[in-house]
């Protein structure tokens, strides 16, 4: 089964952040979900149960990191408005921990995303390729997100409902 490894907020930043994802989602046509940071995404399920001894054991949490700014992509639609966050050496090791445990590949720099460019269908709106029009929503976001620092905490492995692409329903197989 494919699956990510997140790091999820504090209560109170998810809320605010799936409030504005939500806002973001409707406006353009898109999806909405929860808010994460994606550590990595196992390989199999063989490797959780060394995901969740190592979380238990060794992991340090929760992390604070602070907002670097906000960045769009017209090439990755699952990145296609981003909030980078700092890659703390702490935050660093955790994520290299557990992509080395789990046989993950390299992962992304550190980001929460806020906008994806694929709608309900699973195909990319247009605009999703237009920089001036992602370029205008990073604004957006870069003037409502007034938080400069995130905590992030609650690992949790999720899966997709139904096919990978459905990112629109994700549920929590395990928590770490």
């Amino acid at each position: 089964m494919p699956a990510s490894i997140w790091l999820r907020l504090s209560d109170e930043q998810e809320a605010w952040l799936r409030e504005l994802i939500e806002r973001l989602a409707n406006a353009h046509r898109t999806v909405p979900f929860q808010p994460h940071l994606t550590v990595c995404s196992p390989q199999s399920e063989t490797s959780w149960d060394a995901a969740a001894k190592y979380v238990r054991h060794e992991a340090v949490l929760p992390f604070r990191v602070k907002k670097t700014g906000i960045s769009f992509s017209t090439t990755a639609p699952m990145m296609a408005v981003v909030m980078n966050v700092e890659d703390t050496p702490e935050l660093r090791a955790f994520r290299e921990d557990l992509r080395r445990l789990t046989g993950a590949v390299e992962p992304l720099p550190p980001h929460i995303s806020l906008l994806y460019g694929v709608d309900k269908t699973g195909r990319q709106p247009s605009w999703s390729s237009d920089e001036d029009a992602l370029k205008s929503i990073a604004e957006e976001c870069a003037h409502r997100v007034e938080a400069s620092e995130f905590v992030l905490d609650r690992p949790v492995i999720v899966a997709p409902d139904g096919e990978w692409t459905n990112v629109r329903s994700w549920r929590v197989v395990r928590t770490l």
